[in-house]
């Protein structure tokens, strides 16, 4: 019998073809390999390691120093997955009638590491996105007219004998010049707290708190639905993060994540620094006199560092800042991500 005290590390990455003509993703501070079909594989590994060293798993840590290794042993396998039940994924997609929009080259890798470094890679299809949506060029909603991405250089078509001009009267199509809109969310306050933990910072199998989560906020809907969230909140009424997600609210003129706590250890020391970043120490968070959070800027709200955030605060995007429920409001806007899906756009309901 499993103790209920065994668990195993974990986190969940893309793999996507697409990714292979993505330059954002070929740097070298993303991935061990250039290009690579993985979204943000480097990322991955840094919290795999953070959380190897905060539980003392010290052969995963000592199994993910070479992340080139771990790239390669990756890339086989998903191949292998592919090759082993490609047929099967067929059949039922076009029995679905593509209804899902899947992919059979599309997967979500689920990679579990237990305390031995034995790796399991579970496999699931996942839904074709765009390149804007893993990697957007900025974080202005959807339907704004604001845009501050810079436009790509003008290659001309090899159909046009390079002779293409346009004269001032004339325009590209508006689907070659504006990304298609993220997936859209509809997101749920939590209706009690979650308690701030290492388990809630850093990812592994415990996740009875995500389920409890889902099933107080979203009765009605199955643990697994897609593109629904519930908000979670901590000790102190201030949110950490979605059960699936990472949160992105408007607050004062910008956008504004919750800040996280992280463990330390020479590994995260290393990779803040790196980043420029300076985000939350694991300390609890705790009411003062009067109800509120009494923190100081080192104090994280106990969320994860997930690593689409870690991208977006390292993309100037977004700032950390702690965010009060009582500020939450019906009908706001709010991005999220994560690492499977990139990101999406969605509303406050009820």
């Amino acid at each position: 019998m499993t103790s209920e005290n065994e668990f195993q590390l974990f986190t969940s990455l893309r793999y996507d073809p697409l990714l292979l003509e993505s330059q954002e993703n070929s740097r070298p501070v993303l991935n061990f390999v250039a290009p690579s079909p993985f979204y943000m594989l480097a990322y991955h590994r840094d919290r795999m390691v953070e959380a190897a060293q905060h539980f003392d798993f010290d052969e995963v840590e000592k199994r993910l120093q070479d992340g080139k290794a771990l790239h390669e042993e990756l890339l086989k396998r998903t191949k292998t997955e592919i090759e082993r039940s490609g047929k099967d994924r067929a059949m039922k997609v076009y029995n679905a009638v593509i209804l899902l929009e899947i992919s059979v080259d599309i997967l979500q890798l689920r990679l579990l590491f237990d305390k031995a470094a034995n790796l399991t890679v579970e496999f699931t299809d996942v839904p074709a996105v765009p390149l804007s949506t893993l990697y957007p060029p900025s974080l202005d909603p959807p339907n704004s007219k604001v845009q501050h991405a810079s436009s790509a250089a003008f290659k001309p078509s090899p159909l046009t004998g390079g002779a293409l001009t346009l004269g001032p009267d004339d325009s590209l199509p508006a689907s070659t010049s504006t990304p298609p809109p993220p997936p859209e969310w509809t997101l749920k306050l939590d209706t009690a707290p979650t308690p701030s933990s290492p388990f809630t910072l850093l990812k592994t199998t415990k996740r009875e708190m995500y389920d409890q989560s889902r099933q107080r906020a979203l009765p009605e809907n199955p643990a697994g639905a897609a593109y629904r969230e519930v908000m979670l909140y901590n000790e102190v009424n201030e949110l950490t993060e979605g059960t699936l997600t990472s949160l992105y609210l408007f607050r004062g003129g910008r956008w504004v994540t919750p800040p996280v706590g992280v463990p330390s250890g020479e590994f995260t020391s290393k990779t803040l620094k790196d980043d420029g970043a300076d985000e939350g120490e694991l300390r609890k968070p705790f009411a003062g006199r009067w109800g509120h959070s009494t923190r100081s800027a080192k104090v994280g709200a106990g969320g994860q560092r997930g690593t689409s955030r870690r991208w977006a605060l390292g993309s100037g995007y977004c700032m950390e800042e702690p965010v009060s429920i009582d500020t939450v409001q019906v009908g706001e806007g709010v991005w999220v991500s994560n690492g499977v899906r990139g990101f999406g756009y969605g509303k406050v309901v009820e």
